[in-house]
């Protein structure tokens, strides 16, 4: 109980301060998250791809699609495998968007571990991996 609650209420202030550093610069936690996993994969992704990735319903991944879509952030095209489906595209506006927002997070991020002693920081994200990884396996 005691690790469940920790890591419920660490992600609770960092979200909660971070959300302050996303709106600094112009964009929501939503409108980041979609953003960045865009980047990360390095591909375009479906909506259900997208929802999946980020733990949310369809209907909150086309809602934001359609944001970040009126905004000029992301194109939605025909998947040309099967005609009928979509992929998301981040745009090059997105792209020039995203890469200081990106360095403003990481240096947010950076004061928040800065009083750990880098033993103690690679202990925790090696114990951390290791937790998320078993989490992640499918059930049974």
């Amino acid at each position: 109980m005691d690790i469940i609650t920790r890591i419920n209420r660490i992600a609770q202030i960092v979200e909660q301060r971070s959300d302050s550093v996303l709106t600094s610069n112009g964009i929501t936690r939503a409108e980041f998250d979609m953003l960045s996993l865009l980047a990360r994969s390095g591909r375009p992704m479906t909506p259900t791809e997208l929802s999946a990735e980020l733990l949310i319903s369809g209907a909150g991944a086309t809602k934001r699609i359609k944001t970040l879509q009126n905004a000029g952030l992301v194109v939605r095209e025909t998947n040309p495998k099967d005609g009928r489906g979509a992929l998301i595209t981040m745009t090059p506006r997105a792209r020039e968007l995203l890469r200081p927002i990106l360095e403003s997070v990481l240096e947010f991020e950076t004061g928040l571990l800065s009083g750990l002693d880098p033993a103690t920081a690679a202990d925790l994200a090696r114990n951390l991996r290791g937790l998320l990884s078993g989490l992640e396996r499918p059930a049974g």
